[in-house]
């Protein structure tokens, strides 16, 4: 249990930490669109959701975990395009269950993309290839997790019961 919960902190970590440099310095020209930034940009802010915890935590700790125990024989070439549409998929319904659920989802200014993709903006066209990026680069990030998890836990439980 303590294994599962470092690793879902660190995933929920990376993920949002990613999601911020990302909207800082890049989502503008991906989405092809000048979003309406309360901050000048010298100031370097960048936007998370609350929401987006969930899908960094779980979907990373349980899905990609298990996607990549599946594809990691595979080709880098053919991994990439699996995570290409894996993450997009994710995306998608990540975006669809949160709109039925609270009414709108986090990133509904995809909405306003000329590459928004479906039409409703749960993700964009352009995100397409990111999304492999970001997925073999998880690859190593999970594999060093997934190794540190027993010695955290073991200093976990020496602190508690010393």
């Amino acid at each position: 249990m303590i294994e599962l919960l470092f690793r879902f902190i660190m995933y929920v970590f990376f993920g949002l930490s990613l999601e911020i440099i990302f909207s800082v310095t890049g989502i503008e020209r991906i989405l092809g669109i000048k979003l309406n930034k309360p901050y000048p940009q010298k100031y370097l802010v960048g936007f998370v959701s609350l929401y987006m915890i969930p899908v960094h935590g779980f979907g990373l700790l349980f899905g990609f975990e298990l996607a990549y125990k599946l594809v990691s024989d595979w080709n880098i070439i053919w991994r990439y395009l699996f995570w290409c549409m894996l993450f997009t998929a994710a995306e998608i319904f990540w975006g669809w269950l949160m709109e039925k659920t609270v009414g709108f989802f986090p990133w509904d200014y995809y909405k306003e993309s000329k590459y928004r993709f479906p039409k409703s903006g749960y993700s964009s066209y352009t995100l397409i290839p990111l999304w492999g990026v970001a997925g073999l680069i998880l690859e190593f990030y999970s594999n060093l997790m997934i190794q540190l998890s027993p010695y955290v836990k073991e200093i976990i439980l020496e602190i508690i019961f010393m």
